[in-house]
């Protein structure tokens, strides 16, 4: 029976050791991405579980939680984007921020992907350790993995797997929404709650940004009138600037009107109308208020070309065409960045369901056998 142990005991560290060997390069580079503050909140963050809940479960939580956050890191290098290292929190996770945007959803989504697939990839290991030694430590490995990174799967922003199906379809979020909150219900957590908050003001920026659009359409519209009306006015005769400088209220009040049809989609109990009104009322305002001044300061005629001592003229048309363009840029963003391909979205519908699915699966088989080894846990 001793004899049986040990030769388990020997499997075990030969399996580690093959499974540690034959990834050198990838533990290399994972040492690589980890920075000193990082290393002295996972410290941090050890000593407290370790408090709390024994050294054991701390030194396991600890390294699939870090493991996970390197999926991220190694995903965001391999996309060149600049991230900050990982930091971590007791009792909350760990995080990393992006110190640049991800170009559209689907590098979102491989960026967030990143983080339950090398999670997955962590406790894979500690499967045949298990089956092999009937070590609980393994199994707690197992279980722990297994609910990291299927919680992180659930469908609500900004957990990944909010980030993975906003490529598929951002109306999934509701069902995620809905998922949060029969969960909460079950598991009441005030981080919970934080998640559903942040996930709930994601969905309701998407599900308005219809009228998001239309809002920065007016900006461009407004903008782009007053560059032609500038332009015109700085070649034209005295009796023409005359008659320009007093027609460009009532174009503009015309311009108003054709934007204040637009038919978007709206709530009545939000006002929207109203509101719409409103900010298109203080554009065209603001627009004449620009147009006035730039043409009583006749400044155009002299042309400076010291920009620092710019006039008033040249300084509303650069403010006229710089709007104009920084709007259209994220107007643009806007509208594509969810958009995507048919492959595309089969392609990670069948990446997000995969993973979701074996991590049940693996949460379901661990659960069962904690049953039978829960004494024996540290």
């Amino acid at each position: 029976m001793n004899q049986t142990k040990s030769n388990k005991g020997w499997l075990s560290l030969g399996a580690i050791g093959l499974f540690f060997l034959g990834k050198m390069k990838w533990l290399f580079a994972l040492l690589k991405i980890a920075k000193v503050g990082s290393l002295i909140s996972i410290f941090i963050s050890l000593g407290a579980y370790a408090l709390v809940y024994g050294w054991k479960f701390a030194v396991a939580l600890i390294y699939l939680i870090y493991i996970h956050e390197m999926g991220h890191l190694l995903a965001a290098k391999r996309k060149g984007i600049k991230t900050s290292n990982a930091i971590f929190i007791p009792f909350v996770g760990a995080l990393i921020s992006l110190k640049e945007e991800p170009k559209n959803a689907n590098q979102e989504a491989y960026l967030a992907f990143g983080g339950p697939l090398l999670g997955t990839l962590a406790f894979l290991p500690a499967i045949p350790l298990f089956m092999m030694t009937e070590n609980p430590f393994w199994l707690l490995v197992i279980t722990l993995g297994a609910m990291i990174n299927l919680f992180n799967l659930m469908p609500v922003h900004p957990l990944d797997g909010g980030r993975i199906v906003g490529v598929i379809s951002t109306k999934i979020w509701v069902l995620g929404i809905i998922g949060m909150v029969v969960y909460m219900f079950f598991h009441p957590n005030p981080f919970l709650i934080l998640f559903l908050l942040l996930g709930i003001t994601k969905w309701w920026k998407e599900f308005r940004s219809e009228i998001t659009r239309n809002q920065r359409d007016s900006v461009i519209e407004f903008n782009q009138f007053g560059l032609e009306q500038l332009e015109e006015y700085a070649g034209a005769t005295e009796e023409e600037k005359i008659r320009l400088f007093n027609i460009w209220n009532v174009e503009l009040n015309q311009l108003s009107q054709k934007l204040n049809k637009t038919k978007t989609w709206h709530i009545p109990l939000l006002e929207d109308n109203k509101l719409k009104e409103r900010q298109l009322n203080e554009l065209k305002e603001n627009i004449y208020k620009s147009l006035v001044d730039a043409a009583n300061s006749n400044e155009y005629q002299y042309g400076p070309t010291d920009f620092e001592n710019i006039g008033t003229y040249e300084r509303t048309v650069a403010t006229f065409f710089k709007e104009v363009q920084e709007q259209t840029e994220i107007r643009d963003k806007e509208q594509f960045y969810y958009s995507s391909s048919l492959k595309t979205k089969i392609i990670w519908f069948s990446l997000y369901i995969g993973l979701a699915i074996f991590l049940m699966l693996t949460s379901f088989y661990a659960g069962d056998l904690m049953e039978q080894y829960k004494t024996f846990l540290p």
